[in-house]
């Protein structure tokens, strides 16, 4: 196998990954590792994908809070931390985000509704990573 196909194999694998679902910069190079892609190329590829919009950790920690309005910033942060998104990244995200607080009001209305005690609401409310919460 020449380089060149080496290459276009490495190359394939890795942008079928990464249509499949948005990742980090920190998961795109641990796939790049897992699958043994040679060292030469890892640089070449990620600066390919990030340059064609396939690798964006700002745009990532946006769809990510999106998709866990249900959940407090603190743990919105601790999870993006987790998959190596850079501090500055989660909170420009968090900034576009609705409020924490107005978001812990209305999962706090929607369970009281359910008949849900006040203190197993907060309880759950504060295991999810939603900060300053009267009692």
């Amino acid at each position: 196998m020449t380089n060149n196909e080496i290459y276009d194999e490495a190359r394939e694998k890795f942008f079928n990954f990464l249509l499949k679902k948005p990742c980090t910069s920190k998961q795109a190079r641990e796939y790049l590792s897992r699958n043994k892609i040679p060292d030469g190329y890892k640089k070449i590829l990620m600066t390919e994908a990030k340059d064609m919009g396939l690798i964006d950790d700002l745009t990532f920690a946006k769809l990510f809070i999106d998709g866990h309005l249900h959940w407090g910033n603190a743990k919105i942060i601790y999870e993006l931390g987790a998959r190596g998104v850079a501090r500055e990244e989660i909170y420009s995200a968090l900034d576009e985000a609705p409020d924490e607080n107005e978001r812990a009001r209305e999962l706090y209305e929607s369970w009281q509704k359910t008949g849900l005690p006040h203190k197993k609401i907060i309880n759950r409310l504060l295991s999810r990573g939603f900060s300053h919460l009267g009692s």
